[in-house]
C-alpha cells in the first residue's frame, strides 16, 4: 500500500465500546421497568446512538418510545453516564495498537471520523492512549451534517492534509461505506465490527476481518 491518509470509524472499528454503552443503557432500562439489552442487540445498536440503545430496549419490552421533546433529556442523562465509564470496559480491538504503530511507520497518515461527539471521541481515545497516532478527530457535531454524507470525512481527509484520490475508510456501518462511497473514497469494511447484515451486503470496496488484515491491503 503506497503512503495514503486512512480514515477509521471508532466505535466497532478501533474500540470496542459495546460493553460501556450497553451498560448504561441497561441501567437506564432498568429504571424504565424493562430488562437489559440482548448481546447481540446490544452490539448492533452501540454504534447507531442513544436512541436507536434505548428504543430497541424499550421496544423488546413492549413499552412506549419516549416522545420527541423527552429526548434531549434522555441523551443529556445518557451521555453523562458514559463519561464517567468511558473506558471501564472498552478495549481497543484485538491487535489495533499494533496495526496502528505499522501503519505510521509505513508512512500512512490516520485520522478518525465518527458520529460520536468529539470530546467524546477524544476522552475515549486519551483514557486509551490511542490519541496519539492521529493527525485529525472528526466528531458528529464538527460539521453540520454526519455520516452517511460524506462531509464529516471529507473534513477529516481535509485536515489530515490528505486528498482524495489517496485515501481510505475504514468502518463497520452502512452509513461508513455509505459516507465513503459519496466521498469518491475507497472503503473497507471493519467486519470485526457491529455488522447487522453478511460482510459482502455492505458493498465495500474491501472488507477485512481482523485488523491485521488491513496491513496487506
Amino acid at each position: 500500500m503506497k503512503p495514503r491518509t486512512i480514515v477509521f470509524d471508532l466505535d466497532g472499528t478501533l474500540v470496542d465500546t459495546a460493553p460501556d454503552l450497553a451498560a448504561v443503557a441497561n441501567a437506564m432500562l432498568a429504571e424504565r421497568a424493562a430488562p437489559p439489552l440482548a448481546a447481540d442487540v446490544a452490539r448492533v445498536t452501540a454504534g447507531q446512538g442513544v436512541r436507536a440503545m434505548m428504543g430497541a430496549g424499550l421496544t423488546a419490552a413492549g413499552l412506549p418510545l419516549p416522545e420527541e421533546d423527552e429526548w434531549p433529556a434522555i441523551i443529556d442523562d445518557f451521555i453523562a453516564r458514559y463519561v464517567a465509564r468511558i473506558a471501564e470496559s472498552s478495549r481497543p480491538f484485538k491487535g489495533m495498537p499494533e496495526v496502528l504503530e505499522t501503519l505510521l511507520q509505513r508512512g500512512h497518515t490516520l485520522a478518525v471520523c465518527t458520529n460520536k461527539r468529539r470530546d467524546l471521541a477524544e476522552e475515549l481515545l486519551r483514557a486509551l492512549n490511542m490519541v496519539k497516532p492521529f493527525a485529525a478527530i472528526v466528531g458528529g457535531a464538527c460539521v453540520d451534517v454526519r455520516k452517511p454524507h460524506p462531509k464529516p470525512l471529507l473534513h477529516a481527509i481535509e485536515l489530515a492534509g490528505g486528498e482524495v484520490s489517496t485515501s481510505l475508510f475504514i468502518g463497520d456501518s452502512t452509513a461508513d461505506i455509505e459516507a465513503a462511497r459519496a466521498a469518491g473514497v475507497p472503503s473497507v469494511l471493519a467486519a470485526w465490527g457491529y455488522l447487522h447484515q453478511p460482510p459482502e451486503a455492505y458493498g465495500a470496496t474491501h472488507i477485512a476481518h481482523a485488523p491485521r488484515d488491513l496491513l496487506a491491503l
